[in-house]
């Protein structure tokens, strides 16, 4: 039901997004109750640019991030906790920086949904001048006044798309974290209950402690 939720923007039509976001965030929206009575408003704001943003382009970094850390070889994950490293080091010291490549390329896409942005933008937060109006809103503004306006627009914007894209397609394998085929050789050895030293291979078919 969560994946669900969190991939529903995909499929849901911006202005219908847009809407639900007005509703919940609205000054007599569920949340926009609790944040009126804080002094704070996101509806034709620009900080409701932002939300009405992140909520579109969210599920195209959640999904490359959660493919990139499901598939962290789980030999590095089970020689980390031989080594008796929390599970909050493990994630920040192995399984993130293994997932790096995956995670910056759901960012490259998100950040790209985002400047294209149009419908949940206009809706929630609306069109003002200097305020909430992005480049696409600019541009659908200036096509109904100053076309040459809107060509210069939308060629930035087509530029900028065109450059996010190709620098991701175009990094080299490996350019930010290059791991080896095989479990580190990390060696570390205890004394066991029994008296024993255990260490480990760098072998991946021997990814598992022996006693010497």
């Amino acid at each position: 039901m969560l994946e669900v939720l969190v991939d529903l923007p995909m499929v849901l039509p911006p202005t219908v997004a847009g809407f639900a976001l007005l509703m919940a965030f609205g000054r007599a929206g569920l949340v926009g109750r609790s944040l009126g009575a804080l002094g704070i408003t996101l509806p034709f704001t620009t900080a409701g640019v932002v939300v009405a943003q992140v909520f579109m382009a969210l599920p195209f970094f959640i999904g490359p991030a959660r493919a990139g850390i499901a598939g962290v070889d789980r030999r590095f994950v089970e020689a980390a906790a031989t080594l008796r490293a929390s599970d909050t080091r493990t994630f920040f010291r192995v399984i993130l920086p293994l997932a790096m490549p995956s995670i910056l390329a759901g960012a490259t896409m998100s950040c790209a949904r985002a400047l294209g942005e149009f419908g949940a933008t206009i809706t929630f937060a609306g069109n003002l001048p200097g305020t909430t109006q992005t480049m696409p809103l600019a541009v659908y503004l200036a096509l109904q006044s100053d076309l040459d306006a809107a060509v210069v627009l939308s060629v930035l914007l087509l530029v900028m798309s065109f450059g996010l894209l190709l620098g991701l397609r175009s990094a080299p394998r490996g350019w930010l974290w290059a791991p080896s085929r095989s479990v580190p050789s990390w060696s570390w050895s205890a004394r066991a209950a029994r008296g024993r030293r255990w260490s480990f291979a760098s072998s991946p078919a021997s990814c598992v402690p022996f006693a010497v």
